[in-house]
């Protein structure tokens, strides 16, 4: 009976260091496995970092950053050859350059002309109010007693029914009267007459007008006042 337990006791001493080794051994494993990991992760951090060179590399990144100027820039040559309206269909780039920069020539013409013509608008218009005004003077010098006042830091509207007069201080502004009549026209707006008087840099003009078409009083007001406020941006 001792020698059996004895063999038991030796048995269950040696399964255990048995089971102690394995572990032992499973450790170890793991510790180098995760070693290894270790290991490549920080191969991989090195060949990726600052210090790593790699000429193809290089080269193949020049490569590209050359490929995507040089498709910037054929499409930028594109989209100004879409501008030029007499380009030949196989122009190479300095063609495209030269004919641009003549083509930006005569547009800087053409603005120069239509500003003078814009000019030429204006003192036409300018004419026709003042002789409008001296055609008209015995109304625009009648006094009136009017309903309802609107003022701003530029202007003053007096409205009596269908009727109402504009007084407007500004500085010599192109193109100022000709804005005015277009607003007038815009809402339907007969001028009756008007009186412009230089003041050093600026002017004061005083405009008569009748609404031609207006359901009654109220409505005319609102068009009136909405007139005023499209011409005050124009000489604030």
């Amino acid at each position: 009976m001792d020698f059996l337990l004895e063999n038991n006791t030796d048995t269950s001493s040696s399964s255990n260091r048995s089971n102690e080794i394995k572990t032992n051994q499973n450790l170890v494993v793991n510790t180098m496995s995760n070693e290894d990991v270790v290991d490549e992760n920080e191969k991989k951090i090195i060949t990726s970092g600052e210090e790593s060179y790699d000429p193809e590399t290089n080269n193949e990144m020049h490569l590209s950053i050359e490929r995507g100027r040089r498709k910037k820039m054929k499409e930028m040559f594109n989209d100004l050859s879409a501008l030029l309206p007499q380009l030949p269909s196989k122009a190479d780039k300095a063609t495209i350059v030269k004919e641009a920069v003549d083509y930006i020539k005569v547009l800087q013409e053409t603005l120069e002309k239509l500003e003078r013509k814009k000019e030429e608008r204006a003192q036409h218009v300018l004419q026709q109010i003042m002789g409008t005004s001296c055609s008209a003077g015995s109304v625009s010098q009648k006094q009136k007693g009017f309903d309802k006042t609107w003022a701003a830091s530029n202007m003053v509207l007096n409205i009596r029914g269908n009727e109402a007069q504009f007084s407007i201080c500004s500085v010599h502004k192109p193109g100022l009267m000709t804005m005015i009549a277009s607003v007038l026209e815009k809402h339907n707006i007969e001028l009756i007459s008007a009186t412009i008087s230089a003041n050093g840099n600026g002017s004061t003009c005083m405009i008569q007008v009748h609404g031609k078409q207006a359901s009654d009083a109220n409505s005319m007001e609102e068009t009136y006042r909405k007139a005023a406020e499209e011409i005050m941006p124009w000489i604030s």
